[in-house]
């Protein structure tokens, strides 16, 4: 389980870092092409299940002991 944690932190980590660095790019870019900003609300929203699934898991592990 913690090898489960270890691996969820480092890829909800990563798709954090990716929805910023979108998101700014959309931001300096003023993109309005459909299919790039579907694109990067999927990252977004990849990003917040990968964040919840690790804070789950990580309650569980400290509730497990």
């Amino acid at each position: 389980m913690k090898t489960l944690i270890v691996i969820t932190g480092i890829i909800t980590c990563l798709s954090f870092l990716s929805t910023m660095i979108c998101g700014l790019w959309i931001k300096a870019n003023n993109v309005t092409e459909a299919s790039s900003l579907s694109f990067h609300m999927n990252i977004g929203i990849l990003s917040v299940v990968l964040g919840c699934a690790f804070i789950i898991f990580a309650i569980f592990m400290v509730l497990k002991g």
